[in-house]
């Protein structure tokens, strides 16, 4: 309450001073001066009974508006939070659009960048559309690629939107090489983001770790883009391994790409 001042002191020195001599009163074996302790005594009770009721009505007041301050707080808190997500969105953005433009830069097979607009639901078919097509220079086969590597290839073009079929996907395979081994295989999608490598034979020491890059040998996909590595490598009784491999772009996360010839 604005404008009011409350000045306690007066009342507290009067309540010390009752007390002190209800106090004395008690600890003698007779009353002192009773004809004037009892009036006293119902002026200390009143008093003291009016002090209760003030304090609680100021804390009742402190409490309101701490209550009121404290909302108050926590909804700043709350739109600082919004504001600094939104920051750190833009911060992230703004650094997936520079690496696609030293993709762009460095890339000499590049045709034009582009958005995930559409993303396809079915558990199996991993595919998205993009909002560039044949009057971005799109054509039919022509790869999809990201700064962490190689990300599908388009399937269906039209004239600003095109179809891209996932790595991921049970449709998708490229030749592609074990760097370290020098050793020829095809990467295939499965469906899930766990792809697999086929045809190991099972006298070839393939490790986890191993890095796997186009080979170039399928005459779709040219030599040397980063495609994943072997994640998980188990030699049973048959005649081939059975290799695991988790590609290096999250396909799951993927909002822009390049898409180059």
């Amino acid at each position: 309450m604005r404008g009011r001042n409350f000045n306690f002191l007066p009342l507290i020195l009067l309540i010390i001073l009752a007390s002190a001599l209800m106090t004395y009163q008690a600890r003698r074996a007779s009353p002192l001066a009773p004809p004037l302790l009892k009036p006293l005594n119902g002026l200390v009770y009143g008093v003291m009974d009016s002090a209760e009721r003030a304090y609680s009505f100021a804390g009742g007041i402190f409490q309101t508006s701490s209550g009121r301050r404290i909302k108050a707080l926590e909804a700043r808190i709350a739109s600082l939070n919004r504001q600094l997500g939104g920051v750190t969105a833009l911060k992230l953005e703004n650094a997936r659009l520079r690496a696609l433009l030293g993709l762009k830069q460095h890339q000499p097979r590049y045709v034009a960048s582009a958005n995930v607009v559409f993303r396809g639901t079915s558990r199996w078919a991993n595919t998205f559309v993009i909002d560039a097509g044949s009057r971005q220079g799109i054509g039919k086969d022509m790869i999809a690629v990201s700064p962490d590597g190689l990300a599908g290839k388009v399937t269906q073009v039209q004239g600003d939107f095109s179809r891209v079929l996932l790595i991921t996907d049970v449709r998708f395979a490229a030749a592609v090489r074990i760097e370290r081994l020098g050793q020829e295989a095809i990467f295939s999608g499965t469906g899930t983001p766990a792809c697999e490598l086929k045809y190991i034979t099972n006298d070839i020491k393939v490790q986890k770790g191993d890095v796997l890059v186009t080979s170039g040998l399928d005459g779709l996909f040219p030599p040397g883009l980063r495609v994943g590595y072997v994640s998980g490598v188990t030699r049973g009784d048959g005649f081939f391994q059975d290799v695991q491999v988790t590609p290096y772009v999250n396909t799951s996360r993927l909002q822009e790409l390049a898409i180059i010839k």
